[in-house]
Order: C-alpha cells, then sequence, then structure tokens
C-alpha cells in the first residue's frame, strides 16, 4: 500500500515527500497520516486437551476482553510495542466476523516521508511485531476530496483467525462532515429547526393528552408512533448541532499537526448515528400517514384488517415460529459445520427466511449431508410455505372479506373527498359559474339505501342477512342507487309473490287424489302389521312372566 499512499512506483532517499501531503488517485487527500495497530490476546488463553499438552506447550483463543494482551514485548518502546487504552487511541470497537476487537492496542503511525515509513514497517517486521497471539491488525486513515467536498473514514482490516489463515476486510464510510454554507445549507438549516419546533409543539400536546387520560394513553398504537417520531426528531437535531459545533476542532486539529493520524472515528460514528436516525425518523412519519386515512372508509380497510386480524395473527404467529425456530436450529446443528449459510443460529434464520422468498442454495446443504438435506428441505417447504404460510394468507383474507361486509353494510356517511367537493362547487356557485347539481342527487341515492336498510332493520334483521338480502337482489350499497335499480328490484320482488301465490293456489288433479289415497291404503296396511307384532310381543312377555312365576 506504500505506492498507493506515495504515489511513486520507485521510492528512494532522493524522493523525499516530508513537505507534500499524501494523495490517493491524484484527488483524495490523507488528513495526517494513517496508522496501523494491533490487538492481541494473552498465551494459554485456551485450555489444552491432556492428550497433546506434551506438544503444544502455548494455545491463543478468540479475542476477548478477559484473554486482551495488555503486557509490552518486543523492544519494549511507545507504542508500537506497549499497549494503549482506547481513551488515548480514540478508536471504536469494530465488529469482525467471529467476534469484536478493542479500540485499544499496540500502533504505530506512518510518516509523511514514504522512506521512514518503510523503515517503520521493515523494523516492525525484522522485531516480530506480528506473534501468534496477534489477533487483528487495523490500517485506519481518512481521506478528504475536495472536489466533491466528502469524507471518507477508512478502515481495513486483517483478521488472524483461530483456526489459522488471515481473513481480510475493510470498511470505508463517506461522509459529508463539514457542510458548505451555501444556500441549499441554510435552507434545510432553517428547515430544521421548524421541524424542530413543530416537533416540542406535539411533545406539550402529548404530554396534555398523557395526563387527561392517564393510563388509557398508554392502550392506543398511535400515541408510541407520535413518541418515537419525537423522540428521533430530538435525537437527529442534537446530533446534528454537536456535528456543526465539534467538527471544525477535529479538522483544525488535523491541520496543526500533519505528520499525526487524522482520526475521524468518532464524527464517523455521530454521523452514522444522525444518518440512520434520519432514516428511521422518515420511516415511522411515512407510517404515521396510515393514521390520517382512516377518514376515508376505503382506504381504511388495511387499518380496520389489521386491528381485526392482529389476536389471530399473533396466535398464529406462536405456532409459525415454533416450526421456524425448530427448523432453524435444525439446520444450524446439521449443516453449521460444513455450510456458510447456517454458520450460526442468527444465519440460519436468516437463510430460511430467504428459503420462503425463493432464495436458496440446496447444493450446498446436500453436499454437507446428502440423507438429511432432502427431508429437511422438503419437510419445510409442504409444512412452513405450503401449510403455515397459507394458513397466515388465509387470515388475512378472511379478515379483509369481513372488512368489505362491513363497510359495504354500515350507514353511508359523507366523506372528506365529498365535503372539499361540496365547497369547492359553493365557491364555483358565488363566482357564477354553473356547476352540476350532483350533491343533491346523491343525497337521493343515499336516502333510497338507508330507507331499505331501516327498513330490514326494523323487521329485525341483522346486519349479516342485509348484505345477504343485497346481495340476493344484486344492490351495491357502495354504488349510485339510480331508477332503473329500484324497478327492476320491485319487478323482482313482484315475480316472486306471483309465483308464490302461482303455488298456492295450484289446483289438485284426480291423478294426485288416487295417489295420495293408495299411499293411505299402504300406510293402514303398515300400521295394522306393526300393531299384530306388537300384540304378539305383549303376549310373549306375559307367558315369561306366568312361567317364572310358577317356578
Amino acid at each position: 500500500m506504500i505506492k498507493e499512499f506515495y504515489g511513486s512506483e520507485k521510492i528512494d532517499s532522493l524522493q523525499s515527500q516530508s513537505n507534500k501531503p499524501l494523495v490517493i488517485l491524484n484527488e483524495n487527500y490523507i488528513l495526517g497520516v494513517p496508522r496501523i495497530r494491533q490487538v492481541k490476546v494473552t498465551e494459554n488463553s485456551c485450555e489444552i486437551h491432556g492428550y497433546f499438552r506434551r506438544l503444544f506447550l502455548h494455545c491463543y483463543s478468540i479475542f476477548g476482553t478477559q484473554n486482551e494482551d495488555r503486557s509490552s514485548f518486543g523492544l519494549n518502546q511507545p507504542t508500537a510495542w506497549t499497549y494503549t487504552d482506547a481513551t488515548k487511541t480514540r478508536s471504536i470497537r469494530y465488529f469482525g466476523t467471529l467476534t469484536s476487537y478493542s479500540g485499544g492496542g499496540y500502533y504505530a503511525d506512518y510518516s509523511l516521508d514514504a522512506n521512514k515509513t518503510i523503515e517503520l514497517l521493515q523494523k516492525l517486521k525484522d522485531n516480530l511485531w506480528i506473534t501468534r497471539g496477534t489477533r487483528a491488525v487495523f490500517i485506519d486513515f481518512s481521506v478528504y476530496n475536495i472536489n466533491t467536498n466528502l469524507y471518507c473514514i477508512c478502515k481495513i482490516i486483517f483478521e488472524f483467525l483461530p483456526p489459522g489463515g488471515v481473513t481480510p476486510n475493510y470498511q470505508f464510510t463517506p461522509a459529508t462532515l463539514t457542510p458548505l454554507p451555501n444556500r441549499w445549507h441554510w435552507t434545510m438549516r432553517i428547515l430544521l429547526y421548524c421541524f424542530c419546533i413543530y416537533a416540542l409543539f406535539c411533545l406539550f400536546e402529548e404530554m396534555r393528552e398523557m395526563i387527561h387520560f392517564g393510563t388509557t394513553y398508554f392502550t392506543l398504537f398511535w400515541n408510541y408512533i407520535d413518541m418515537i417520531v419525537i423522540c428521533l426528531t430530538c435525537l437527529l437535531f442534537f446530533g446534528t448541532e454537536y456535528m456543526r459545533f465539534t467538527m471544525g476542532s477535529y479538522v483544525e486539529s488535523i491541520i496543526e499537526k500533519p505528520s499525526s493520524y487524522g482520526n475521524l472515528e468518532f464524527p464517523r460514528v455521530i454521523y452514522e448515528g444522525v444518518k440512520i436516525s434520519g432514516a428511521v425518523l422518515l420511516f415511522f412519519i411515512y407510517l404515521r400517514t396510515f393514521k390520517y386515512l382512516n377518514f376515508n372508509r376505503r382506504m381504511a380497510q388495511l387499518n380496520n384488517t389489521i386491528r381485526k386480524c392482529a389476536k389471530d395473527i399473533l396466535g398464529f404467529s406462536v405456532m409459525f415460529f415454533v416450526a421456524y425456530l425448530a427448523y432453524a436450529e435444525l439446520g444450524y446443528l446439521v449443516f453449521g459445520s460444513e455450510t456458510d449459510d447456517f454458520r450460526s443460529f442468527g444465519q440460519s434464520m436468516f437463510t430460511l427466511l430467504r428459503t420462503i422468498l425463493g432464495d436458496f442454495d440446496y447444493h450446498k446443504i446436500h453436499k454437507a449431508n446428502y440423507i438429511v438435506a432432502p427431508i429437511y428441505f422438503l419437510t419445510y417447504i409442504i409444512l412452513v410455505i405450503f401449510v403455515l404460510l397459507n394458513m397466515f394468507l388465509a387470515i388475512i383474507n378472511d379478515t379483509y372479506a369481513e372488512v368489505k361486509i362491513d363497510i359495504a353494510i354500515a350507514p353511508k356517511e359523507i366523506q372528506m373527498t365529498e365535503f372539499i367537493m361540496r365547497k369547492y362547487r359553493n365557491l364555483l356557485k358565488k363566482l357564477g359559474c354553473k356547476v352540476k347539481q350532483d350533491d343533491e342527487k346523491q343525497i337521493l341515492i343515499n336516502t333510497n339505501i338507508n330507507t331499505i336498510r331501516d327498513a330490514l332493520i326494523k323487521c329485525n334483521f341483522d346486519d349479516r342477512e342485509i348484505e345477504m338480502y343485497f346481495t340476493r337482489y344484486d344492490i351495491d350499497p357502495l354504488k349510485d342507487l339510480k331508477k332503473q335499480d329500484i324497478e327492476k328490484f320491485y319487478d323482482v320482488f313482484i315475480k316472486e309473490d306471483l309465483a308464490t301465490h302461482k303455488t298456492e293456489d295450484h289446483p289438485v288433479t284426480m291423478k294426485d287424489f288416487r295417489r295420495q289415497d293408495d299411499k293411505l291404503v299402504e300406510l293402514e296396511n303398515i300400521l295394522v302389521m306393526v300393531s299384530q307384532k306388537v300384540h304378539d310381543l305383549m303376549r310373549a312377555i306375559e307367558n315369561t312372566q306366568n312361567k317364572s312365576l310358577q317356578l
């Protein structure tokens, strides 16, 4: 990486760059100098089995806070050979492949002179700076691009895993830490202040509601959403202001000491927190719009469906997650040692979730265990996807159908859109414009619908029976009831009434009379036969009783 940092293919004593800043790709200036740092574990931080104690004298476990090596070693010189705490290095904990690594350790800063940097690295190599106890080596540096006013906080990681080998990784975080004071910047700041004032007003309103309603306040779902929005707004505001007031001191310290490490790790964490809080805040603001869609019956179908099926889904989720966790645990125990997708319990759960979406590599688990793999895969597909997932969809579909019926049979009230259109038409009338009289027509339509519904309610019909009544006569409560619909309804009703009366006045023919007479004669013969059998049975019972008395 020396060539990338110092930009020269051949470095010798004549090419000293001590007076020039380090540049990458001719446009990206390194703030200060890079830093190389390592963390280690102590000797015998793990237990050696009794069979191998004579063969192996030392062992080194995975990195952890308890077994971190903080003793001096090698040349015993600061700071590459003596331990430095994270409070002095000002480095942030890094989460690696198997574990997390602290911000302390043994470090050495590069130089602005390429030759001195080469000498430093050669010195570390000759004196065995990297040992068996080394668990991670970090190369940290920060870059600034003047063309885009972007910072990039870079971290290149080399993890030394206990099984052996080195796993490289990287973390590049672009960030706008010092925005330019242009018109767009001031506009965004003013909008942020206005939004914070609005959030402060909402906070006072929520406190008033909390005092007024008491414990009932905490039973409403949307109140929790409001509190989350307020908290995230405060977090976004304070994070933004903290960045604005503190970034100047960070940049000034780097400019004053160009030969020191340009540490921007803590501003990177603050920037990431502000960015994530802003994204989550925007998500909850969009989610909150569902609350204001309830003014329209059609738009409220989703909210009503979720609210009505919440208990059913909660009960079903218990059964679903029991099966889901069972398959995740089975996959982790059977395939975890040979398949990367099942290397941990959490990764196993994520892999099964991807399977539901159709993203699954069957050949990996088949290669790991060709006997269990087909049984595991087929039973999971049948039980979880074909059965449980379809049951979940069936619950939602059934509830959605019920909600549609409830909305259909509910009395039709004036909607917000109709109210706005009515006010708009009244305004046009005052301005002298000709407007169609749709409002009176809609009122008449609603009156006809409500008249039919009220008449059925007075006849002790419930809501379900009223819906069946509308379905039978093809009446849609959500559509306009026109004159021809009323006439069609009366025609069907009259035809049914005439058919009923026609059936009642139907005369009895001689053929029907003879058939009925034959059935009566047959019934009489059957009754005589049954009577004779009952008489014989009673006589047999009497004979049996007489014999028992004689004995």
